[in-house]
């Protein structure tokens, strides 16, 4: 059974959970054109909430996986959107922290890529991928 691309976002570090995440997925046939669309947010809090500290009822390792239908490529993008400033305003207090994304299709590994985030600004991500792994 094809079941398309899957995109996972994941970060190891300790603020990950001060971040809430938005994929939105183009889909798109052989002649490049749009046949479908997926998306997937992960929303801690309000932005501007700044929470004291993980809320008991989210992972702070959480990985947030959006799956698409068959399709030939790919093209979205990823916003990390901060809702939680860091507490210091020393920027080497603040270095930005990795995000990881995976992209596979059909359950076959075809990108593993890290990317720094700003801890103040969050980031924007846009991926494009094929079946066979190229942008």
């Amino acid at each position: 059974m094809t079941t398309g691309f899957t995109i996972e976002i994941t970060s190891r570090h300790e603020v990950w959970w001060r971040y809430n995440v938005i994929c939105t997925i183009g889909c798109f046939d052989a002649a490049d054109r749009r046949t479908g669309f997926a998306s997937e947010s992960s929303q801690v809090a309000e932005v501007g909430a700044q929470l004291p500290k993980c809320p008991k009822d989210i992972d702070p390792r959480r990985k947030i996986r959006v799956t698409t239908a068959n399709c030939a490529s790919i093209h979205g993008y990823i916003y990390i959107i901060p809702h939680t400033l860091p507490e210091s305003r020393i920027i080497e207090q603040n270095q930005p922290f990795e995000v990881e994304i995976r992209i596979s299709y059909n359950q076959k590994k075809l990108r593993n890529e890290k990317y720094k985030i700003n801890q103040w600004g969050g980031g924007s991500i846009e991926i494009r991928c094929n079946q066979k792994g190229e942008k």
